[in-house]
């Protein structure tokens, strides 16, 4: 015979296991959702030869 507290541990870690599985789902579902969808980004490209040197560190100390 179980004692309650043995009970209520067993449908505790129950409910925490579901729990997760049911947030793994949803956070699958919200991805596919957000790969699925028609949203598109523009971006610019600068040929790398345009742009400017970059300047030498000022806070390196030379010897």
């Amino acid at each position: 015979m179980m004692t309650y507290k043995i009970k209520s541990l067993i449908y505790l870690s129950c409910f925490v296991v579901a729990a997760f599985i049911y947030n793994g789902i949803q956070q699958e579902d919200e991805f596919q959702t957000q790969l699925n969808s028609e949203e598109f980004v523009e971006a610019d490209f600068e040929d790398a030869n345009k742009l400017e040197k970059p300047q030498e560190n000022p806070l390196e100390i030379e010897e």
